[in-house]
């Protein structure tokens, strides 16, 4: 979504929205695309969910970390277990969440009103947002009636279009996040933890910013 099309869509939500959260939250302008990264705020978040599907799937847990600075600032470092409306299935398997455990979640609405506070006036850093944030779109349009209007990074496609550029066509390798900390010389994290990957995101994007040719001049423009 081009930041002009994002700016109007605000605009029309904050006009229309009678929740004073929401409103609250659209209030609070993000940083223009021109924002050098390391002078902007991001949130890297991660959520364990019941499936792939983000039409269907339920939160089981969420968690996120800010960069600040260009750095990760782990005194952000927050995650939540959410109750879903169902139980976990055989999701459980890969993350480990039982439905013992999110039982005693807080509540799927919390999670969202959360998630929004922190993400006001900041971008949204995800990897794969296909599921993530159509995730927290889908939570966002039930709860308030719109979608969750924040500018976003995805690790996943940044990397996808930085393997175009270089005509890397036939490359092979894979996209998924720890193969790709390990593509960028980071250090190995056990998976499907929401903070885990949500920390485990925010230094994959440091590093790819590092290995850009206009690392120094880097804008958020430059990852959107």
């Amino acid at each position: 979504m081009s930041n002009v099309w994002l700016t109007l869509k605000r605009w029309r939500a904050r006009r229309r929205s009678t929740d004073a959260h929401f409103r609250a939250f659209i209030k609070q302008s993000p940083p223009s695309p021109g924002t050098p990264f390391d002078e902007a705020e991001l949130v890297c978040v991660d959520i364990e969910t019941t499936g792939l599907d983000p039409a269907t799937a339920q939160m089981l847990s969420i968690g996120w970390v800010l960069i600040r600075n260009g750095m990760v600032d782990l005194s952000t470092a927050e995650s939540h277990v959410v109750k879903p409306t169902g139980d976990v299935g055989d999701s459980a398997s890969v993350h480990g969440l039982t439905d013992t455990m999110v039982n005693l979640g807080m509540d799927p609405t919390q999670a969202t009103q959360r998630v929004i506070d922190v993400l006001a006036g900041r971008v949204l850093v995800v990897h794969h947002a296909g599921l993530d944030k159509g995730l927290l779109d889908r939570l966002c349009k039930v709860q308030f009636g719109e979608k969750l209007l924040v500018p976003i990074i995805d690790t996943l496609a940044l990397e996808h279009r930085r393997q175009k550029r270089k005509h890397h066509l036939d490359d092979n390798r894979s996209l998924r996040l720890p193969d790709l900390r390990t593509h960028y010389n980071l250090p190995w994290y056990r998976g499907h933890d929401c903070l885990m990957d949500a920390v485990a995101t925010a230094e994959l994007l440091i590093a790819m910013v590092a290995g850009l040719e206009s690392r120094d001049r880097t804008t958020l423009a430059d990852l959107y």
